[in-house]
């Protein structure tokens, strides 16, 4: 077995004086690295029982199961089982599970024994979601750790433990001088983070210092988060923002229901092919004209070579906040599989000058998915670009043949702006 080390601004989450953890700061300030070692230390020393949470899990794949999946082989320690499931402590008998909190109640509720809760990406927590948990783990000595890189002012868990304090809580500030303390930055991102920090200030500050974004600089809002795709929504649109190697390529299918849309997230990976994509187009059951980002000529014409209807984004002089604009003009639904558009949503901010002004320009970096969206849905008021490739929805099951991220079944719930009648199975878009 390797020697596990922990860096010294940790320390205090071994002791067991405190109930709830804060744990927030930066990208690369070690927090869930951190975490993920203490708790597989603790899991070794003796029985404890370990709940691995998030706002958002379709499946085990969106967990911290692959963290300590890695940090288990890494280390070799032999001692745990894992499963594509669990992990299990084959000595001391401890335990590790996985569940999601939105929309979960029931479930979380039921989730006895926990002598120690995670919460990660805790700055999509909802309030609601919250309330829910903390009296959920409620076991004699039992601790709560969030970590979180903020995004907000009004984060609901930074609001709680650092503005508002609870008692024992433990608050841990920390940034990326962590990972250049220790030797722990690859020399790639230091460079990225440099980089950042000449030439995009504001960026530096919120990706690299943890501090959150002013919410006026937020360009969409008041979108809401959706069960599932309603029966009798149309299939409209699918858009595509081409990546590779940096960037994801992102798919998204645009619905109309009720007089707004809903967004679903189909792919969001690297690495893909041309080919590839156009298979995964092909293997869908419900097709429709495709949109993708004008700036890949070739890349639409090979994928049209392979029997996709696929036009090119109209792109000119003010054709992003125009788009923009439209989309934000419209009643937007999304899925609550479509993580990676949630957590773009929270992230796309207007750019500020050096002088902490903000700019009508979108800053770069968090609009993959989100570009595919616009794409779509500016071309349905473009004539030349309307099509009678139209599918109703007919079921909610799951897409067949696919790998993308969110293959998975949930039940059926509409925000309020698409439906005629408010139901409950719903929530607005966390304050992200």
């Amino acid at each position: 077995m390797k020697e596990i080390t922990i860096p010294i601004e940790y320390k205090r989450l071994f002791d067991r004086d405190w109930r709830e953890a804060a744990v927030y700061g930066g990208r690369f300030s070690l927090k869930s690295h951190t975490v993920a070692r203490l708790l597989l230390i603790r899991a070794r020393m003796e029985k404890t029982r370990v709940a691995c949470f998030r706002e958002f899990q379709n499946s085990i794949s969106e967990s911290s199961h692959q963290l300590l999946k890695d940090l288990i082989k890494e280390y070799e320690l032999t001692d745990f089982e894992v499963t594509d499931k669990s992990i299990v402590n084959t000595i001391t008998g401890s335990d590790f599970i996985f569940k999601g909190l939105h929309h979960n109640e029931q479930n979380v509720k039921s989730t006895e024994g926990i002598d120690i809760a995670w919460i990660e990406e805790a700055q999509t927590v909802s309030k609601n979601s919250i309330e829910v948990l903390t009296p959920t783990v409620r076991k004699e000595g039992s601790q709560i750790i969030y970590t979180y890189n903020r995004l907000l002012e009004n984060d609901p868990v930074h609001q709680r433990l650092v503005i508002e304090g609870r008692p024992n809580t433990l608050v841990i500030n920390v940034n990326y001088d962590i990972a250049l303390k220790y030797g722990y930055m690859p020399e790639v991102i230091r460079l990225e983070m440099e980089d950042d920090k000449e030439k995009r200030p504001s960026l530096y500050k919120h990706k690299w210092l943890g501090e959150p974004s002013n919410m006026e600089r937020k360009i969409y809002k008041d979108w809401n988060i959706m069960e599932e795709i309603p029966f009798g929504a149309r299939l409209m649109r699918r858009g595509i923002d081409f990546g590779y190697s940096n960037d994801p390529t992102a798919i998204v299918d645009v619905y109309y229901y009720n007089g707004g849309y809903i967004l679903d997230e189909m792919v969001y990976q690297k690495g893909m092919s041309n080919k590839q994509i156009a298979d995964v187009l092909k293997n869908v059951n419900e097709q429709v004209i495709v949109i993708a980002d004008s700036a890949e000529p070739k890349s639409i014409d090979e994928i049209r070579s392979y029997g996709i209807t696929i036009l090119p984004a109209k792109k000119g002089p003010g054709s992003i906040n125009q788009g923009i604009q439209y989309v934000q003009a419209q009643s937007i639904g999304v899925t609550k599989r479509s993580l990676n558009i949630i957590a773009e949503y929270g992230q796309y901010l207007w750019k500020e000058d050096k002088e902490g002004r903000i700019i009508n320009e979108p800053e770069g970096g968090f609009d993959h998915a989100l570009d595919s969206v616009r794409y779509s849905i500016a071309s349905l008021k473009d004539p030349n670009q309307m099509g009678a490739h139209v599918h109703y929805a007919q079921s909610s099951m799951p897409r067949n043949n696919l790998n993308p991220i969110n293959q998975v079944q949930t039940v059926q719930g509409l925000p309020p702006e698409l439906e005629e009648k408010p139901r409950t199975a719903y929530t607005h878009v966390p304050r992200l």
